[in-house]
Parts: structure tokens; sequence; C-alpha cells
């Protein structure tokens, strides 16, 4: 797991981070948790060819709750920033099992690098993104 000494993330947050189930609708979908690993990821990692991804969204800047139109029009500019760059992704969405925080919208991009991936959760103000490397194991990149 990726994490940092100075990390502003509450213990609590951190903890639902990693309880939350992060379901990648690939066709057919498949759901990850960090730091376990996911034969369903290693599959279509081989699959599609590619060694790492990223899941990412634009919900909810630094866990502060934003509007439904808010948090949609923030994942629009995400999608549209991804695909004029020229990422390949799949929609994601971040549910965890038994808080009610509500489920969070994402893409999980393909062949994103652990530094271009905290780029990108830097630059749409997340705490966290959830990064997977060749292993196929989800880790948890802190941000803050």
């Amino acid at each position: 797991m990726t994490t940092s000494a100075s990390s502003s993330i509450s213990p609590a947050l951190l903890q639902a981070y990693r309880e939350t189930d992060y379901i990648v609708h690939a066709g057919p979908d498949f759901v990850l948790h960090v730091d376990a690993p996911s034969a369903a990821l290693a599959a279509y990692f081989q699959q599609r060819g590619i060694e790492s991804g990223c899941l990412i969204t634009a919900w909810n800047p630094y866990s502060q709750p934003l509007s439904d139109a808010d948090n949609q029009a923030r994942q629009a500019g995400l999608e549209q920033a991804l695909q004029q760059a020229g990422w390949k992704w799949v929609r994601a969405v971040g549910k965890h099992p038994e808080n009610a925080w509500p489920s969070e919208v994402g893409c999980f991009v393909e062949n994103m690098n652990e530094k271009t991936a905290g780029e990108w959760g830097r630059l749409y103000e997340q705490n966290a993104v959830v990064w997977c490397e060749e292993h196929a194991i989800p880790r948890l990149q802190l941000l803050r």
C-alpha cells in the first residue's frame, strides 16, 4: 500500500477507503478491494494487454460532499479531459458496503502509471486514488 507519513487523511476515512467495493464496469464487471489480489483484474490486464490502471473520481473533492449536480459536472469534466488526453477508460463506482456515504462514479484508466495517477488525483482534488500494477493488487495511493 502506498502511504504517506504526513497524511492529513483521518484514520476513519482511510479505513473506509480500504473497506470500499470498487466496481469496474468492464463487461463483465468485477470488484476491486484495496490490498487484495484480484484474479479478475489480472485477467482484464491480460485480455487488454495492459500493465497498470487507476481508479479515479472527481466526486466530492477532499471528501467534502457536493450536490449530485455538482459531482456529475465534475465527473463529466474528468471524463472529457481523459478522453482529450487520449486515455482509455471504463466506468467504475466506489461503494462502501455498510456506511451511508453515497456511491461515487469514477473511471478505471488503463495503463496509467503511479506518478500520473497521483497527478490526475491531485488535479481533481482527491485524497487518494486506487492504483493497480501488473501484479493485480489494488493499492491506495494517498495524495494528502
